[in-house]
């Protein structure tokens, strides 16, 4: 009981072709004129590319240290 409590995200549930799981991974945030998302688990990480070429789309990257997840999406 201890280490659930310790580590609430030991067994967190969430697999690979539903990662970055919304409300569990990460919240999104709605900015002005973007996108941003803030982390809710402490072994996943979200990072943001520079807007890139004539379309001037950004990459977010999710990735999870604990399973190896990893996912980039385009907005």
């Amino acid at each position: 009981m201890e280490s659930k409590e310790k580590f609430p995200y030991e067994h967190c549930g969430v697999s690979e072709d539903v990662f970055p799981r919304m409300g569990k991974c990460c919240d999104k945030k709605d900015a002005a004129f973007v996108f941003s998302y803030a982390k809710l688990c402490p072994y996943c990480r979200v990072s943001t590319s520079l807007p890139d070429g004539t379309s001037l789309k950004m990459a977010t990257i999710f990735e999870c240290g604990k399973l190896g997840y990893g996912r980039r999406v385009t907005e």
